[in-house]
């Protein structure tokens, strides 16, 4: 049984002592893992995730996804939501949109999606599909409409902050798995 709860290899994660470790071997692993300096497999999967194009990309008021979370993490910026209805969602990754079932979920939540419809929108994302993102745009804005639980600029920003996670985001489960190889 690994203990992951041992000190030293957490502390090689934060000093970013990472070569040779799986995901983050490379510099920008090495980087984040220090700037992040993960405590748990919970942080670890978010590194994993936030290190790829779609977070790292995602730059919403001048800061990237990954600026964000670290600097959430530690107490440098405030955590707050667009709107109170995201929180539930976001709150295990300081508000910030990591994964792609939290894209999902504010989906259904939103916009009213089925089960079948989030699919899609994981599958627009995962498989960088702009004519399917198209289309799942315009069914996401028309739902927010619908449901009327945010206005239309904000379900105009949240669905900006999805499309940019388009460029590869990972589901957490993928992440986690990733986060218990290399550690």
């Amino acid at each position: 049984m690994i203990d992951t709860k041992d000190k030293k290899s957490w502390s090689l994660y934060k000093e970013g002592l990472t070569k040779g470790i799986f995901q983050l071997e490379s510099n920008l692993g090495r980087a984040w893992s220090k700037r992040l300096a993960p405590e748990n497999l919970e942080e670890l999967a978010a590194l994993i995730a936030l290190i790829r194009p779609g977070c790292l990309k995602a730059i919403i008021d001048g800061k990237s996804m990954t600026q964000r979370f670290v600097d959430r993490k530690h107490k440098k910026e405030d955590v707050t939501y667009l709107h109170e209805s995201l929180e539930s969602i976001l709150k295990p990754t300081y508000g910030v949109l990591v994964y792609q079932e939290q894209a999902m979920l504010i989906a259904v939540k939103l916009a009213g999606f089925s089960e079948m419809e989030a699919d899609n929108l994981r599958k627009a994302i995962g498989k960088k599909k702009a004519d399917l993102m198209a289309q799942v745009k315009e069914a996401f804005l028309e739902g927010a409409d619908d449901k009327g639980i945010v206005s239309k600029d904000e379900a105009e920003e949240i669905f900006g902050w999805i499309e940019k996670s388009s460029r590869y985001s990972f589901n957490k489960s993928h992440a986690v798995a990733y986060a218990l190889d290399s550690f």
